[in-house]
């Protein structure tokens, strides 16, 4: 029997865990359909604001910074804005895709990003009454906007315009309402207790970082010419953080959102305590487009099936209780790296990369080889893990985690 997937996330079911980021692909409500029929269990609109200055695009608004790293490892660098409609036009689209998504068992969520107090009332209220299950806040958007009043990061920057903003949609709605974090507000953790006591129901973490890439040859800003967004595979590990701390200062459900882009990465978020897991770069940027969330399905239900595992729900958290505070963390028991000379190809680089010269070239039956004097080695971990071949391991007296190198 196949194990479970479906979720339960601010009191709303979801099929699966696989949500599709509020971005190019939730541009409209063709686009949402193809959400849905990507076989996602969610997918969340792109946000829509009343602010004209957010419905006009730049173009280009997309590019790619450490190139040489796709599709593994890379930078998506961008300025793309909100949804490009008039609100009475948007709330058709919305329509269209709740249909769209209905057909597919697909989880529609509403997001919206208000230029005032009314605006997030009324705009929260058109929501729920298109029969959405469920609204996120943005208060995450990377591009600043010196328009007069608080959005996107900046008001997810301020702890108390945040729950005051969450009080008013909440009190304005009756479905759960939750809100999209930003990653540089100065206490995250404290923003997201703020919003919890105004009435949120849960939060996604973490939006991307605002950025600033310049041309080399005149030092003009790229793309549009300002700060632009940044995020990409290598936010997977500031994503883990923040939903380890939320999850455990709040208790509250969770979607992940940013670095996710490989079935690997929805397992870990889970454990480290969300419950849906957000996609976008991967769809954007991947090989696959839409078929991105098939793979990860695939990859995530093999994983279960392997370890025999039914239900996904079994792994939600179960990293909290092994985070070890700093000042608790093993400091009596020391490992050494070993050298494996049938792998070795004797490269010469790992003897640079030791601090403690514990490593040296040897010849040996006439091919180069590394040595490791375990008497200088001090267990740094910085050897095995540069190892262009794998060619070194670390041995000790309890477990090492230095992860896949993926």
């Amino acid at each position: 029997m196949a194990p479970n997937l479906s979720v339960e996330y601010c009191g709303v079911k979801f099929k699966n865990p696989m949500v599709i980021a509020s971005a190019s692909p939730s541009k409209n409500g063709e686009y949402m359909r193809r959400c849905a029929d990507s076989g996602a269990g969610g997918v969340i609109a792109k946000t829509f604001s009343p602010e004209p200055l957010a419905q006009k695009y730049v173009s280009p608004r997309f590019t790619v910074l450490h190139k040489k790293g796709w599709p593994n490892n890379y930078s998506n660098y961008s300025c793309e804005f909100l949804a490009t409609y008039d609100t009475d036009q948007w709330m058709k689209e919305m329509v269209i895709a709740k249909k769209a998504c209905d057909e597919q068992n697909c989880t529609l969520v509403g997001s919206i990003s208000g230029d005032s107090a009314e605006s997030w009332k009324s705009l929260a209220k058109r929501m729920e009454d298109i029969g959405l299950p469920m609204l996120e806040l943005n208060f995450g958007c990377p591009h600043p906007k010196d328009l007069g009043y608080k959005s996107g990061q900046e008001l997810g920057n301020s702890p108390e315009m945040a729950a005051e903003v969450t009080k008013i949609v909440c009190d304005a709605v009756n479905i759960p309402v939750f809100v999209k974090l930003t990653s540089e507000a100065v206490n995250i953790v404290d923003v997201a207790e703020r919003c919890k006591s105004a009435g949120a129901a849960g939060f996604t973490v973490v939006n991307r970082f605002s950025a600033l890439d310049v041309d080399i040859e005149t030092g003009r800003p790229l793309l549009h010419g300002g700060f632009a967004g940044i995020g990409g595979p290598w936010m997977r590990p500031i994503t883990l953080k923040w939903i380890a701390k939320i999850a455990a200062a709040t208790g509250m459900p969770i979607s992940a959102t940013n670095g996710i882009f490989s079935w690997e990465d929805v397992i870990k978020c889970i454990m480290c305590g969300a419950t849906t897991v957000q996609t976008c770069t991967a769809i954007m940027y991947g090989p696959k487009q839409f078929g991105e969330v098939a793979v990860f399905l695939k990859g995530v239900e093999k994983y279960l099936t392997d370890r025999k595992i039914d239900d996904i729900n079994k792994l939600r958290g179960i990293t909290l209780p092994q985070i070890i505070p700093w000042d608790k963390v093993d400091r009596d028991h020391t490992a050494v790296s070993v050298v494996d000379e049938h792998k070795c190809i004797g490269c010469g680089m790992c003897p640079k990369w030791c601090f403690y010269d514990a490593i040296e070239i040897v010849e040996k039956e006439g091919k180069r080889k590394s040595v490791i004097d375990p008497n200088k080695c001090d267990g740094c971990g910085l050897c095995p893990a540069l190892c262009p071949s794998d060619a070194i391991s670390m041995k000790g007296e309890v477990p090492i985690y230095l992860g896949d190198f993926q």
